[in-house]
């Protein structure tokens, strides 16, 4: 699963105008690069864009529920489990502007029984930034969190990890806000063009011996 995206890449303003969202002020929003799902949240500081009152780009936080006692409860959501588990904010569409994603592959290593997991950075082909689909609610205080929604995977992603998150290019993303049903999105009916790098190459050569 995807507890880690990367933004550093990022124009807020290409994303403001690919889906006619509101809200971009440059002094609101701040681009962290790395965002970890583990790393401690005090306040709404990813920049999405959200159909909520209207497309409004705004600050948010990574986990469609609060709960700090489970740092990754809610933040990968199985496009899968829509209808069910997530109907009441199925209709609560956002996207999350990035620019890559970091995803572990499991790869087995000779004479031991636990496996080594070795990091990826994956991106989309020929284009600096995607748009991530998550479905937000609401916390107590008013700000919106967010899931990131996922699929099975194309043969690009699968060759890392058995679910990709689903990213989405302008076009597919207004799709997307605009409630067009979430199995549009979902692999084989729609395929991003990643590619990716081993960020790790020594473990899988620790691997071979």
């Amino acid at each position: 699963m995807c507890y880690n995206f990367n933004n550093k890449k990022v124009s807020l303003k290409k994303a403001a105008e690919d889906l006619n969202a509101e809200g971009y002020e440059e002094k609101e929003f701040e681009l962290k690069g790395s965002i970890n799902a583990f790393t401690k949240q005090t306040a709404p500081a990813i920049p999405a864009i959200v159909n909520h009152n209207g497309i409004v780009l705004m600050n948010t936080f990574w986990g469609a529920k609060e709960n700090p006692d489970a740092p990754t409860k809610g933040k990968n959501l199985k496009s899968e489990n829509t209808h069910t588990f997530y109907r009441k904010i199925e209709k609560n569409r956002c996207l999350i502007p990035a620019s890559s994603y970091f995803e572990h592959k499991t790869v087995p290593v000779q004479g031991r029984k636990t496996p080594t997991k070795v990091k990826h950075e994956m991106f989309w082909k020929d284009k600096m930034q995607f748009y991530i689909a998550g479905y937000f609610d609401e916390y107590d205080d008013g700000s919106l969190g967010f899931g990131l929604v996922t699929t099975l995977p194309n043969p690009v992603q699968a060759e890392v990890h058995n679910r990709m998150i689903i990213t989405l290019d302008a076009k597919m993303g207004r799709a997307f806000l605009d409630q067009e049903p979430i199995e549009e999105f979902q692999f084989p009916n729609y395929s991003p063009d990643l590619e990716y790098v081993n960020l790790e190459p020594e473990k899988v050569q620790d691997t071979l011996f």
